[in-house]
């Protein structure tokens, strides 16, 4: 599967507001979320995406698989805001590849991560660097 991120364009926006609400009701299992039952969606400005920051679609042959939305907070520090991959592409290392695409290495975050990852699994997790940009891959359960 070749993963590519897509920038989504003023002219796509409502096709994300559509991925949005899928990723959004899946999120209000876990977190509180204001819905509005007037629209029928749940409330999420994507605005800001369309200006500063960055909205990319996750495509492979054309078909969206998902998206990711990237935050410029300047001098070259970019977060990760959302990300979401539909259903029947996920555990195909869809989201893995599209993060890896979006960010550029960075032995900082890389050692946010790890340092992150070990408190959360009590040093329960594997890492290992993989391909020709020897990223880092984090696995763990969260069981």
């Amino acid at each position: 599967m070749n993963i590519e991120l897509i920038k989504v364009n003023k002219n796509e926006k409502e096709k994300l507001e559509k991925l949005l609400q899928l990723y959004l009701h899946d999120l209000s299992i876990y977190f509180p979320l204001d819905f509005d039952s007037e629209k029928c969606e749940y409330k999420y400005d994507l605005d800001k995406y369309f200006n500063n920051d960055f909205a990319y679609f996750i495509k492979s042959d054309n078909n969206i698989l998902g998206f990711i939305l990237i935050d410029n907070n300047g001098e070259s520090n970019y977060e990760i805001s959302e990300m979401f991959v539909l259903n029947n592409y996920k555990n195909k290392k869809v989201g893995t590849i599209s993060v890896i695409k979006a960010v550029p290495k960075s032995e900082i975050a890389e050692k946010f991560w790890v340092k992150v990852i070990s408190e959360y699994t009590n040093n329960n997790y594997e890492l290992y660097h993989t391909g020709k940009y020897d990223r880092a891959e984090l696995y763990f359960s969260n069981n």
